[in-house]
């Protein structure tokens, strides 16, 4: 887990995150206020949709708020 350590102290715990996912063809990239969180390159989903999901925690609320999706412009 050290290796995610940079991403992890980048989160607010107590406020408002900005999550940014940028997906082109193969390659899935993420940020989590501005830090690069992830680098995924997968060629079995190409089309279809997407959901926002939570993996962890124990109990509480989670919200989200200002979703933006933005169609990225063919190369």
């Amino acid at each position: 887990l050290d290796a995610h350590k940079t991403v992890r102290d980048a989160v607010d715990y107590d406020g408002w995150n900005r999550v940014t996912i940028k997906a082109r063809g193969k390659t899935i990239k993420t940020w989590i206020n501005g830090i690069p969180a992830a680098h995924v390159k997968n060629d079995e989903y190409l089309k279809g949709f997407f959901s926002l999901q939570v993996h962890s925690g124990e109990q509480g609320t989670i919200q989200f708020r200002n979703i933006k999706v933005k169609e990225l412009k063919k190369k």
